[in-house]
């Protein structure tokens, strides 16, 4: 089955209390004060089946007094559609238009307007209200459909329902593949199972089993059971009224504004960048609400109709999120929409330089404020409730392990990290330590890689980042401890290596020409194999084998691997049992 949430809105004594009974045959007024006083205190809960869709509609009705209009508010905060309803012989009043410009402002922008109690009004008098309703929704930007509606006698109700029915299939979203959110609207104990906590499910899917948790408590639990209406389900999904037993929680904390999420999907925050067209005070305490949450919260405006938003408490809040705002007196001032739920950087100047990449290519601003932290896709997705446009990414960023990093970022950071390399290795120092770099530069180990990759000649040997080319290899212990062991003579390279030469040292002097590698496996000190050539060119313009031999009192282990590399490097040319001299001595 599909589900689509709608609301109620509308003047108080309009007639939506009776009217949504006269839909779904069910009181929505269950407070016995409600009762008594026959007015609409808090929300309530309705719902209406279109078998022949599969779809149910659920309603929520809110009270329509203005001393009421925060549980409005909460009501209107979870749905895709408005039930807008209009006493004939009123008109539009005061609350109908504060209800019906916080659904503007929550971005709700289907539903159906409803004039009621047309039994109480003439034909023309109808007429006349039925024309002012309609320029009221056109002055306000609104096209929904006008149906007028006695709850009384039954005139109208089933053009009203097939209405709704055609407002709520037009609404449908598929909102179950995102992270699960659901409004919690209250929380008691039931006997014999545990805290319950009811609330309308505005995004994703729970099944039972499944663990969640309610913030801003923080407190897990298992879901062991869930209730559509009385009516026990194994699942709960986007646009669907639940009752969850979350047996784990304390029923006492959990407030109304809470939410139920699964972990890890989501962000907590107390600073968030947003847009709104009103024209808030900058440093003014303003009532916000976020889903049913209500909180403090001050403004500081950045331009172009943005803001920083610094709240009193902690909110969940995704990027595309809607909120309403209150004054100090609990006036309607307007609404506002998230750009950014947990910004790193605030700085004015930041923000007003990349306003536009925030607004319209979220992905390409977060890689370029997130820098050496990099933005990996199961952050976005807690961000904004989807994966991100890896197109986007892709043109913008450079992908290192399951992190995205900014092109124009790397760009920068390589050359201020090779500026910093190369100016210490100047000063006559082997190399810089990896922990000196990471925690200036705040980089982590494969972005340090990519960065030495990229340069080229830089390497990290043991602890260090070192040049290649231009590090002072003499200031490096293991140098030192490598050059006294081959002025002993030619040795085995496993034998250097047993020795604690670090295989990077060894390659790196081999490079460096400060030692030759002969053959496979034997590896000489440059000084020596200059020794052995000087040596061997007191034998003449040629020589034998064994006149090497002798001159040099070297094993063939040794001798053969030495004269080959003298042939390969050009020096020596063997003819049948003799070497020729081919280049001039080098000293």
């Amino acid at each position: 089955m599909k589900f689509v949430l709608f609301a109620t809105a509308g003047h108080v004594d309009h007639g939506k209390t009776t009217l949504v009974k006269a839909l779904t045959g069910i009181d929505t007024d269950r407070l016995p004060e409600e009762k008594k006083r026959g007015l609409t205190i808090d929300l309530g809960f309705a719902y209406l089946d279109f078998p022949q869709d599969d779809l149910r509609l659920e309603l929520i009705d809110v009270p329509g007094h203005e001393r009421f209009i925060k549980n409005a508010i909460a009501g209107l905060s979870s749905v895709s559609g408005v039930l807008l309803v209009v006493d004939a012989g009123e008109g539009v009043m005061p609350q109908t238009l504060e209800h019906f410009m916080v659904a503007k402002a929550l971005g709700v922008r289907h539903g159906v307007a409803v004039l009621t109690k047309i039994d109480r009004i003439e034909e023309e008098l109808l007429e006349l209200a039925e024309e002012e309703l309609k320029e009221f929704l056109k002055r306000e930007g609104v096209d929904i459909p006008v149906v007028k509606v006695s709850a009384l006698t039954g005139e109208g109700i089933d053009a009203l329902k097939n209405a709704l029915r055609e407002e709520a299939l037009a609404s449908l979203e598929s909102k179950e593949t995102i992270p699960l959110r659901i409004l919690v609207d209250s929380a008691f104990l039931v006997k014999g199972y545990g805290t319950v906590l009811r609330g309308s499910c505005v995004e994703g899917k729970v099944k039972e089993g499944e663990r969640v948790v309610v913030e801003p408590l923080g407190m897990s639990s298992k879901v062991r059971k869930i209730q559509n209406h009385g009516r026990f389900v194994k699942e709960a999904q986007a646009g669907e009224r639940v009752a969850l037993n979350l047996p784990d929680i304390e029923h006492d904390k959990v407030e109304r504004g809470s939410w139920v999420l699964k972990p890890d999907s989501y962000v907590k925050t107390r600073k968030l960048v947003v847009s709104s067209g009103t024209s808030l005070k900058s440093g003014r305490v303003y009532t916000l609400f976020f889903g049913m949450k209500e909180v403090k919260g001050r403004f500081s405006s950045v331009g172009n109709e943005t803001y920083v938003l610094r709240l009193e408490d902690e909110v969940v809040a995704r990027r595309g999120d809607r909120f309403v705002i209150l004054d100090s007196s609990g006036k309607l001032e307007g609404g506002a929409e998230v750009l950014h739920p947990l910004p790193r950087i605030l700085k004015k100047g930041f923000l007003r330089e990349n306003l536009k990449l925030l607004i319209n290519g979220y992905e390409e601003y977060l890689v370029l404020e997130l820098g050496p932290e990099g933005l990996s896709g199961e952050f976005f997705r807690r961000l904004t409730g989807r994966a991100p446009n890896t197109g986007i990414l892709d043109k913008v960023s450079v992908k290192l392990g399951e992190r995205f990093y900014s092109k124009e970022f790397l760009g920068n950071l390589k050359s201020k990290v090779d500026s910093f390399i190369r100016a210490k290795i100047k000063g006559g120092v082997f190399g810089v330590q990896k922990a000196e770099l990471i925690e200036r530069f705040g980089l982590n180990d494969v972005l340090l890689e990519y960065l030495l990759a990229q340069a080229g000649v830089l390497r990290v040997i043991g602890e260090y980042v070192i040049d290649e080319r231009a590090s002072d290899l003499k200031e490096n212990p293991d140098f030192l401890k490598l050059m006294e062991l081959l002025g002993e003579g030619i040795k085995e390279e496993r034998e250097l290596l047993n020795s604690g030469v670090p295989k990077e040292i060894l390659s790196l002097s081999i490079k460096r020409r400060y030692a030759h590698r002969l053959g496979e496996f034997l590896i000489v000190s440059d000084d020596l194999l200059k020794n052995y050539e000087r040596k061997l060119r007191t034998l003449g313009d040629r020589f034998s084998v064994q006149e090497a031999k002798e001159v040099l009192g070297l094993t063939r282990k040794y001798l053969i691997p030495l004269l080959e590399y003298f042939d390969n490097l050009g020096i020596t040319r063997r003819v049948g049992n003799e070497r020729l001299w081919v280049l001039p001595a080098r000293l």
